[in-house]
């Protein structure tokens, strides 16, 4: 599509690494003269989904070819009757890429039926379903998510976890694609699940990006939401320097995300402006309210911590008002000590005075009765 660039890249996480499973996430980008297209699909991290890897390769391959395919029906369907008329047009699209989807699979598994290996660690209820020939889709369960841009219109379209960002000229990054509330905690609908075709979201719009981003939930899971928007602005700056440059630096980042975020394998597709860069993303009003209710949330602790040091400061004031009581009482009885010492003193000093008569008074009485007792013949000279 002219003037603009699709680009993809897709790398397996680091508990993946460490587990010694396959990366099972797959990312593919399309662009001709006419429109461009970015899709990621996540293959499901399930024992019985022992070939979502190979799932996710064949719907990001069915998933463009399709889109290429319906180019030609959207654009005479919205010439026709206005970008209202892709709402059946999805509808149809969706339905082709889950049945076509489906179809690769089993062909696929007709192919190369399942190894003993593979079925090894697969639940027994699964195993027996699978030997029973039954739902084998199952093992190839996955998500996908893709964006086509047109010169005239564009459109997102999902199925399970994930997301699809836009972004445009003003640093307007929004969400446009419905959250689907069936994605809960580890649950996410997929490919492989009973009316497929019923469980995707889409949107579209007659009003054009700068830029599409879609990517798996080992991405999104990484991220709060300003670090993700500024993780795809980063892509946006790289390509200024030209693909090249930009891949590099989406191999280099991905890896580093899922070591230092969510662990899983992690995807990401996009179709960007060649000829205008994407301004930084300016703050959503859910953010600036998660700031906000930050800032608040700051200030009641700080409250709760103020009104717990004048408490503490309360309790040590009482603390001190008793200690200078009980400083007062004890300075009291240092006085009365004192006092006491002075009289001590007076009385020792009297005592000293009395003892030397008395050593005097002893030595004399020696003497006297010395002489006296010799006098009387009981001491013999």
């Amino acid at each position: 599509m002219k003037d603009y660039t699709a680009i993809n890249a897709h790398h397996i996480g680091n508990m993946h690494i460490q587990k010694n499973l396959p990366c099972e996430d797959f990312s593919m980008s399309y662009e001709d003269d006419k429109m461009a297209i970015a899709v990621i699909s996540d293959g499901h991290g399930d024992k019985n989904c022992f070939r979502s890897g190979k799932g996710a390769k064949i719907a990001c391959e069915t998933a463009v070819e399709l889109c290429k395919k319906f180019y030609e029906t959207s654009e005479s369907m919205v010439s026709e009757y206005g970008i209202g008329a892709l709402e059946n047009v999805l509808k149809g699209l969706e339905a082709e890429i889950a049945k076509n989807w489906k179809q690769s699979v089993l062909e696929d598994a007709e192919n190369e039926p399942f190894t003993d290996e593979e079925l090894e660690g697969v639940s027994d209820k699964m195993r027996e379903v699978y030997n029973s020939g039954k739902k084998i889709e199952k093992a190839y369960g996955c998500t996908l998510i893709l964006a086509v841009m047109t010169e005239k219109y564009w459109y997102g379209l999902q199925i399970g976890d994930g997301k699809c960002v836009s972004a445009y000229d003003d640093g307007v990054f929004v969400e446009p694609v419905p959250q689907d509330e069936n994605c809960v905690a580890n649950y996410s609908t997929s490919l492989c699940g009973e009316n497929a075709e019923l469980n995707f979201m889409h949107y579209y719009s007659d009003i054009i990006p700068k830029g599409v981003f879609v990517f798996s939930d080992g991405v999104e899971e990484s991220f709060d939401r300003s670090g993700l928007y500024n993780c795809l602005y980063s892509i946006d700056v790289w390509l200024e320097q030209g693909k090249t440059v930009a891949l590099e630096s989406i191999n280099d980042l991905l890896p580093k995300i899922s070591e230092g975020g969510s662990g899983d394998d992690v995807s990401i597709s996009a179709i960007l402006s060649a000829e205008k860069a994407l301004m930084p993303p300016k703050k959503t009003p859910e953010q600036v309210d998660d700031l906000v209710k930050a800032y608040e949330n700051n200030l009641d602790k700080c409250n709760e911590d103020l009104e717990n040091i004048y408490h503490e400061l309360d309790a040590l004031n009482d603390e001190l008002k008793s200690a200078k009581e009980k400083i007062s009482e004890i300075e009291e009885r240092i006085v009365h000590k004192q006092a006491d010492i002075e009289d001590y003193e007076e009385a020792q000093s009297k005592a000293y005075a009395n003892m030397e008569k008395a050593k005097r008074y002893k030595v004399s009485a020696n003497k006297f009765w010395e002489a006296k007792l010799k006098q009387l013949g009981i001491i013999k000279e």
